[in-house]
């Protein structure tokens, strides 16, 4: 009995084990290449080019290390990637463009840039768009977080309309008392006690 008890557990065990399944991975609807873009806006906004004076290129992320590997040179301009405090010192005298990390949304991306030459700097916020036949600069304008003042920030008066806390509500007579007999002061208590 013991013995087959024993096969029909080990018989439950292998009958649960089943094959894995292969998942197809899903096809992307493109794959970010931060490279082209750059490359489009220093082409089309920024008008660079190989025969060009070098210019110094400075990635910026936001919150996380954003530096991706662009070949310029290979996309015919003539750029020098700035990395670290030796790069900064090399590149002292060129004229200065930098880049934030895109961000991607349905439309395309949209890229803020800063390009500094004779000690004035530009800004302008970029929107490239995908089309068949790669990236393309839709518009670059100036970018709005450096034109608009900021908003306000709030204050305490804010809070309620009349800029000041609110009233505690009004106390209302205890509806219950009267309808919920008080116990008898003489009557024992249920129980016993």
């Amino acid at each position: 009995m013991r013995s087959l008890v024993l096969c029909v557990f080990a018989l439950a065990i292998v009958g649960c084990e089943s094959a894995s399944e292969d998942i197809p991975a899903k096809t992307p609807m493109f794959v970010t290449d931060d490279c082209a873009l750059l490359f489009v806006i220093g082409r089309e906004q920024y008008a660079l080019e190989r025969k060009d004076a070098p210019v110094a290129v400075r990635m910026n992320g936001e919150d996380a290390p954003w530096d991706p590997v662009c070949d310029w040179s290979s996309a015919g301009l003539n750029a020098i990637v700035i990395r670290g405090p030796e790069g900064e010192a090399a590149t002292r005298n060129l004229d200065r463009i930098s880049f934030n990390r895109p961000r991607y949304d349905t439309l395309g991306a949209l890229v803020r840039s800063t390009s500094t030459s004779n000690a004035v700097t530009t800004g302008v916020l970029c929107r490239v768009v995908r089309k068949e036949g790669g990236w393309t600069l839709d518009a670059c304008g100036q970018d709005p977080k450096l034109t608009e003042p900021r908003p306000a920030a709030p204050s305490p008066s804010d809070q309620t309309p009349e800029g000041r806390g609110s009233a505690p509500p009004a106390l209302q007579p205890d509806l219950l008392r009267g309808r919920i007999p008080e116990p008898d002061p003489g009557r024992p208590l249920p129980g016993g006690q």
